[in-house]
């Protein structure tokens, strides 16, 4: 599993080459107006064994590499993979910059893949708060989990998918993976905080005026970590998760973000951003 950093240079002399690969970097000159020289950089990319990308901050703007990367099977490390194991302590986050007080709050879960990481969130936030609402298009699914979790901790949690009632009061709402289309379905308490770990989501009801998260940025506390020399040009959520990347158990990648003191930095929504008090 060969990582590549791709970073955008400024224009090189005439005579440079346009794509300079050495060991784990990429450096390239893009046009974004010229399809072709995209296509140069896949096939580089291929000709080198290259399945992980990091991209610079810049790079994600650019909305054609991106899409030529997904369409070859390129990862790219955007930090998504690692929101899920951040989700906790993203709404913790939320919880202390705006004042709420858990054992007061009600907490909404939208979800349709049940993963064992997605029953693990749901299990640790069911202890955590006044009352859980999971809403689900399968309900069926998670009737063996909601009978476990009241026989393992003696706390009941709902299940529904009532369009008009299951997001009407929760004050924040965990979106596990609905899209846009189906989110939009339901009525949504109008000054909610929404965490949307698919990202890119947003809310169609005039009447919404609550935060509706969609991006997020961290600080790492060890500061032995190699990849930090490359901080300046990218997003420390992607050079981390690059760095952690495995197919391990939700403990296990949660004991290493324990022990590089990771800390949410911003998160970044539409109608406003929550930043971390100074």
């Amino acid at each position: 599993m060969k990582t590549l950093f791709i970073e955008k240079m400024d224009k090189p002399i005439w005579f440079m080459p346009k794509i300079k690969i050495e060991q784990e970097n990429c450096k390239i000159y893009l046009d974004r107006k010229k399809t072709k020289e995209i296509t140069k950089i896949i096939k580089k990319l291929q000709k080198y064994e290259v399945s992980n990308v990091i991209l610079s901050r810049e790079l994600f703007e650019n909305i054609e590499l991106i899409n030529a990367l997904n369409s070859n099977d390129i990862k790219i490390f955007d930090g998504r993979w690692l929101e899920k194991y951040l989700a906790i302590s993203i709404l913790d986050y939320i919880v202390i910059q705006k004042g709420i007080k858990k054992e007061e709050t009600e907490i909404a879960i939208t979800v349709n893949q049940i993963t064992d990481l997605n029953i693990a969130i749901i299990k640790i936030l069911a202890q955590q708060y006044k009352r859980i609402t999971v809403v689900t298009n399968h309900i069926e699914k998670l009737q063996n989990i909601e009978k476990n979790i009241y026989e393992e901790y003696g706390i009941l949690i709902t299940i529904s998918n009532n369009k008009k009632k299951s997001l009407l009061k929760p004050q924040l709402i965990l979106n596990i993976d609905f899209n846009k289309e189906l989110i939009n379905k339901y009525r949504i308490n109008e000054n909610a905080v929404i965490v949307n770990l698919e990202g890119n989501i947003k809310i169609e009801s005039k009447r919404f005026n609550g935060i509706n998260v969609n991006d997020y940025e961290i600080n790492v506390g060890r500061e032995e970590n190699i990849w930090r020399e490359n901080i300046q040009n990218f997003r420390v959520k992607d050079l981390f998760e690059a760095s952690i990347y495995s197919k391990e158990n939700f403990e296990s990648i949660c004991n290493k973000i324990r022990k590089n003191k990771v800390l949410i930095k911003e998160l970044y929504g539409i109608n406003g951003k929550i930043e971390r008090f100074s």
